[in-house]
């Protein structure tokens, strides 16, 4: 039996069949069905990676400030995209809550 079981190793243990080394690829899952699962059990990780270098890759090509001001803009741009996908409500909607009422 595989450490890693894909939902084709367990239709084939369930008929009777030898589990992954006995399955009718006779062979264990592939690499990218592996790597999709190491990247589920450690969602956290893997994302922290990505921003650790893009930070440092922004800084050593724009610089400090820059690579702040975008990482704001990103985060902000977050922010309103998961508040609007929580609501469920248009987004003219949401700037018409948010920002102050126009002068015309």
């Amino acid at each position: 039996m595989a450490v890693f079981q894909g939902p084709e190793d367990r239709d084939d243990e369930q008929r009777g069949g030898g589990g992954v080394r006995g399955g009718p690829r006779g062979s264990e899952p592939g690499l990218g069905w592996l790597v999709l699962q190491y990247l589920r059990r450690n969602r956290g990780k893997v994302m922290g990676t990505f921003i650790g270098l893009w930070a440092g890759f922004g800084v050593m090509a724009l610089g400090l400030w820059w690579t702040l001001f975008i990482s704001a803009c990103v985060g902000v741009g977050y922010f309103i995209g998961r508040r609007l996908d929580e609501s469920q409500e248009d987004f003219l909607e949401f700037l018409d809550r948010v920002l102050p009422p126009g002068r015309g």
